[in-house]
């Protein structure tokens, strides 16, 4: 419900952004320029959504995280997509995290602060805040600790991360043991600590449903074929009633 509300209220205060660009530019300007500023306006809302996920990419590749955006419908463009992670080394993986959490973000803040100065200072072309709107929405809804219908915001996991919460611990060790195997570990030689001696989550949460998968693999790997079959039908259960 919470989350709910909050989303209503990002997105009126974008509407409103949006309508006052749209009164400024149809005052100032030729009505040409009105009409391409409009389009822009509506084109904003898949691209500023592109945009913030350009950010975790940029901010991952500085870092060695591997961003990898997921559009699977126009609704996902309305609260931007979710990321799939791949580290290309375990090492300091929180502050990577975090600062990869915050690329997308970033992008969005630029593009506010950009139509702020369009609005206040008159050197500036008021038609730069095409984006404005949208960008606001995306960072209001993005930047709180937040649980979506696509998934946990950036906010969020930064929180999470920064807390050490449990679904934090599990998700580190989640991609501890993906980056081991990206660079060549096979499972088989992988620590059980990473897989096992970790906090128990609700099974609803994305972290445990991929330790789930990654024990399937494991076990898999080690030819136990009574221990992979469960956690393999364990992952089949998860993945068909959350995701």
């Amino acid at each position: 419900m919470k989350a709910r509300v909050i989303s209503v209220l990002a997105l009126i205060l974008a509407f409103a952004v949006i309508i006052y660009g749209c009164y400024r530019v149809y005052s100032e300007y030729q009505f040409w320029v009105f009409c391409v500023y409009f389009v822009a306006v509506i084109c904003g809302v898949p691209l500023c959504s592109v945009l913030h996920e350009a950010g975790h990419m940029l901010f991952g590749a500085c870092v060695k995280i591997k961003a990898t955006p997921k559009f699977t419908s126009l609704r996902k463009f309305m609260g931007a997509a979710s990321c799939e992670i791949k580290p290309e080394t375990g090492k300091n993986l929180k502050g990577k995290i975090i600062f990869t959490a915050i690329g997308g973000l970033f992008v969005n803040f630029v593009f506010v602060v950009l139509g702020v100065i369009a609005f206040c200072v008159p050197a500036v072309p008021v038609y730069l805040s095409a984006f404005t709107g949208f960008s606001l929405y995306l960072f209001i809804l993005n930047a709180l600790p937040l649980d979506l219908y696509y998934g946990k915001t950036d906010g969020l996991v930064i929180c999470e991360l920064i807390k050490n919460e449990d679904t934090a611990k599990v998700m580190i060790a989640v991609l501890t043991i993906q980056a081991q195997v990206l660079n060549g570990k096979p499972f088989e030689k992988l620590d059980e600590k990473l897989l096992f001696d970790l906090p128990q989550l609700p099974e609803d949460d994305i972290n445990f449903i991929s330790l789930t998968q990654l024990r399937y693999e494991y076990f898999n790997a080690r030819g136990d074929s009574e221990q992979a079959e469960k956690y393999l039908r364990r992952f089949e259960e998860l993945k068909k009633e959350y995701m």
